[in-house]
């Protein structure tokens, strides 16, 4: 009986042995299209001004500068392991993002911007390059996603990626008086920013106070 129920241990750490699966498998690296790179005009060294209509002014810095970052994008599953929520395996791309965490001179505010790679289907390599964005004053925060450009031929619409977030393009809209066109906006609660493909951060509203980019 007990060589018996050592076999039968042996047999079952043989079998969980081979039931785990690889590590995940690079099968390639991506790096941000010139689109999406040129979506933000910020090398990370940079003073952002924003001025309400009254004059009063915030400033806002990058204190890590441009910060360039990797991500894994798993394109299709390899293994998974037979065991209730076991983990699994991917053949994955290195996938280049650009983060721009601009903070404001009252330590307040902050506008937090990442370029990065996703994937359009799964068990494909049709990808596509976004926007991040998130704003917060304070406690309160608010964040939204655009999709800039495919990275693959075929039927592509980029209002159509379901993001939990998505922002919002309008095709005009008034700020501190001046007419703006082609924005992307996100407005959730008392905050709200605006942004501008090529420009970057236009605009940004906190409880109705609307703060406008100095040029």
């Amino acid at each position: 009986m007990p060589r018996l129920l050592a076999l039968f241990f042996i047999f079952l750490m043989v079998s969980m042995s081979a039931c785990r699966c690889p590590p995940d498998e690079e099968v390639g690296t991506l790096s941000l299209s010139p689109e999406a790179l040129g979506f933000l005009p910020y090398s990370g060294a940079e003073a952002l001004t924003f001025a309400r209509a009254d004059g009063q002014e915030l400033t806002f810095t990058a204190p890590r500068g441009e910060q360039a970052g990797t991500d894994q994008v798993c394109v299709r599953t390899i293994c998974t392991e037979a065991r209730y929520n076991s983990p699994s395996s991917c053949e994955f791309y290195t996938a280049g993002n650009r983060r721009y965490v601009f903070v404001s001179d009252d330590n307040r505010h902050l506008i937090d911007l990442l370029l990065y790679s996703a994937l359009h289907e799964e068990d494909t390599e049709n990808f596509y390059d976004a926007l991040q964005v998130g704003y917060s004053a304070g406690a309160p925060a608010i964040q939204g996603n655009t999709a800039i450009v495919p990275r693959f031929s075929g039927s592509f619409v980029a209002s159509e990626v379901p993001f939990s977030s998505p922002l919002l393009k309008v095709s005009t809209v008034e700020l501190n008086g001046r007419q703006y066109t082609d924005v992307l906006q996100k407005a959730e609660g008392n905050l709200a920013i605006y942004l501008q493909p090529g420009k970057g951060v236009i605009a940004i509203s906190e409880n109705g106070n609307v703060y406008t980019l100095v040029e």
